[in-house]
């Protein structure tokens, strides 16, 4: 067989077999990321060119997965054979142009891959598809500002203000503001604050001095931004006070005094024989002496027995079991 037909006999065969082929927007290759506002409308496009046979043959699909890497044809379906299933039929979504998904209304749950599912059953392979990673931005939330409880910075010691967005996709980044002037991102970089020792992160938004000096005191505010919007937290005034002394040499004083007084209350009690009983220890072989045994006789009384376990132990009976009473 001449080699030119069987070259072009090749040709033919890859060329047939390119079945059905789907293209995004703008021609681009897939997956495509793509990004919309929250709250504003967009439009996946999608379109298909059958290599046989015809469009009014065509099954469209369009499935959403929560999975954005690479590309899927697995997912829940929003599209089932050009119809809207119920799970997506609330209203923002529809197929426009004529195999395009339209989602009039962003939010936030948006976010996830999107795949234009097309099969031809007479095309070779029948399927195609196009897949788009959607990511829905949204603008940061108004930032809480953290600082001092009593909005004072004490002279000398570290101390650290917080600024932080609940909300913002792409995360938002924080800068500091001291009387209306951008605060640079260590006073080590601007000689206007060679005296200071302050620095903050962009990314967590906390502010930390090393060192107060009377020079902090002023108007603070945090700004959070990305690349759809700005917010900032209200200004408020810091000022610097020395560390209270009065306080400290009270709280020396109230201590140093507790321990006199605990001390005097234990030679106290010691003094007064309440602790005696607190050191002694029960003989398990003493008999306590009552008096029972006592034996009152005169001199020429006569010999008086008691068994020998009525008698003290400190007394020792005589072989007999008597106990004599000597003059």
């Amino acid at each position: 067989m001449n080699f030119n037909v069987l070259l072009c006999a090749v040709l033919a065969f890859v060329c047939c077999c390119n079945g059905v082929r789907v293209t995004l927007l703008n021609g681009a290759a897939s997956p495509l990321p793509i990004e919309v506002t929250l709250g504003n409308p967009i439009t996946l496009a999608c379109s298909f060119q059958p290599e046989s046979g015809t469009a009014a043959d065509s099954r469209l699909e369009w499935l959403y997965s929560t999975n954005m890497v690479g590309t899927s044809t697995s997912g829940q379906n929003i599209v089932l054979d050009g119809i809207i299933q119920p799970n997506f039929n609330n209203g923002r979504f529809s197929i426009v142009n004529p195999s395009s998904l339209q989602i009039s209304e962003s939010i936030i749950t948006d976010t996830g891959s999107y795949t234009c599912l097309v099969t031809l059953p007479h095309d070779t392979p029948s399927k195609g598809s196009g897949t788009y990673h959607l990511t829905v931005n949204v603008p940061p939330s108004p930032p809480q500002c953290q600082y001092t409880s009593d909005h004072a910075l004490t002279i000398g010691f570290a101390a650290e203000f917080r600024c932080s967005s609940i909300e913002g996709v792409p995360t938002p980044t924080y800068t500091w503001f001291k009387n209306g002037r951008q605060l640079p991102l260590s006073a080590q970089d601007d000689i206007t604050y060679k005296n200071a020792s302050f620095s903050y992160s962009v990314t967590t938004g906390v502010l930390k001095f090393s060192k107060v000096t009377t020079g902090d005191a002023g108007t603070y505010y945090c700004s959070s931004s990305n690349k759809i919007a700005t917010e900032s937290c209200l200004p408020t005034v810091i000022t610097t006070k020395n560390q209270d002394v009065g306080m400290i040499v009270g709280i020396v004083f109230g201590v140093l005094f507790g321990l006199i007084l605990i001390g005097v209350l234990v030679w106290w009690t010691w003094r007064k024989g309440y602790c005696d009983g607190l050191s002694k220890e029960d003989d398990p072989d003493e008999i306590e002496d009552d008096g029972s045994n006592d034996i009152m006789l005169d001199t020429n009384g006569p010999t008086v027995h008691k068994p020998p376990s009525e008698v003290s132990s400190t007394r020792k009976p005589y072989p007999d079991g008597a106990v004599r009473v000597m003059p």
